[in-house]
């Protein structure tokens, strides 16, 4: 039975989470987060991560760890890793090194869900919708005349985004370009904000959009999905921020609704083709056609208290210490450890209010 769990995370002020800082979790969250596994009663360990060499000082003062809790995106002392796609599997790979298993996914799906390119080779893979999209690697110079095809290939509209990262960093209003001239400027904003990298220009969608948490791993439950309204635009930082105050806005997709098993089908297909574990949030998107097309996976999606995740575990009859809960027994489960009697009897009210896929 595992007795020391590790707390891993990046903590920042509402005052801090700006800027590169922006997928760094509240100094509030992390403290609600904290009480939900301290009372599971094993003995937490909590590391707010600065580097890599202050988490391997820190798992060798506390050894032996048993099990690792994760919420940390990369190292505060290099910003660049909190969002560029590598931060979250650097952190993994460490707790490997040391032998120390870990909630939420493998270091493979991590890195695939953290970099949007390879999101969407994998969904291809699997024959799963994505919209049509080109990479664009701005390392390199511009050419216009290069990626006109591409451009003609797909059509403006045109959505573009950074491949690495979440919390919708990088994206604005302007993200949505309707000619050459947009395209280059927005290109031009991305690598004087975060630097030069893997940029994605893809297909706009214009349609309603669709977030589904799928959770566990043998079997899978689903939390109730979330639709957005139908003019709601562009989800960006900003918008997602004051999402809370409206979401008697939001529409819950129940089973009798046509699109239910649509969107159950094409969210469990893309949990099995990046080869998930312990949890999931898909965003899916329709087209102006009306078909649904994945557009991002988090394999660790925000556990803030106004975090979308929070809010469809609520509408399920779960609280915000019960989902932290279930994602740490899973991760338990998954790794072949043996849960506590206690925890054991926290979960079991939680299973009989999941729906299971």
């Amino acid at each position: 039975m595992p007795k020391k769990i590790l707390f891993v995370f990046n903590q920042v002020s509402r005052k801090q989470k700006r800027g590169l800082f922006r997928e760094c979790t509240l100094d509030t969250d992390v403290e609600a987060i904290r009480k939900a596994l301290v009372d599971t009663k094993y003995h937490i360990l909590s590391l707010d991560l600065f580097s890599s060499k202050q988490l391997d000082d820190f798992i060798t003062e506390n050894y032996p760890i048993d099990f690792a809790f994760i919420l940390a995106e990369g190292y505060k002392s290099s910003p660049l890793t909190l969002y560029n796609g590598h931060g979250a599997t650097r952190v993994r790979e460490q707790l490997k090194k040391h032998n120390i298993p870990f909630s939420h996914s493998s270091v493979e799906t991590i890195e695939i869900c953290r970099n949007k390119d390879l999101t969407y080779q994998k969904l291809q893979e699997s024959m799963i919708p994505v919209p049509s999209y080109f990479v664009l690697d701005t390392h390199k110079r511009f050419r216009a005349k290069e990626i006109l095809p591409k451009i003609d290939r797909i059509g403006y509209p045109l959505m573009v985004k950074p491949a690495g990262g979440g919390d919708s960093i990088g994206i604005t209003p302007k993200s949505v370009v309707n000619n050459l001239v947009e395209l280059k400027n927005k290109i031009n904003y991305l690598k004087r904000s975060l630097g030069a990298g893997k940029t994605i220009i893809e297909q706009f969608l214009s349609g309603q959009e669709f977030t589904i948490t799928i959770l566990g791993n043998n079997p899978n439950y689903i939390l109730p999905i979330v639709a957005f309204p139908r003019n709601w635009g562009i989800r960006y930082t900003e918008t997602k921020n004051k999402e809370h105050k409206v979401r008697n806005k939001f529409k819950i997709i129940g089973k009798k609704d046509d699109l239910f098993s649509k969107l159950i089908d094409i969210s469990e297909k893309s949990f099995q083709a990046v080869k998930a574990n312990d949890i999931i949030r898909i965003d899916i998107k329709k087209d102006t056609k009306g078909t649904l097309r994945v557009i991002d996976i988090n394999g660790a999606p925000s556990f803030a208290v106004k975090s979308s995740v929070n809010f469809m575990a609520n509408k399920a009859g779960l609280s915000h210490s019960q989902i932290i809960q279930f994602v740490c027994y899973e991760g338990m489960i998954k790794n072949n450890l043996v849960p506590s009697q206690y925890l054991e009897e926290l979960v079991v009210p939680i299973k009989k209010t999941l729906s299971p896929l």
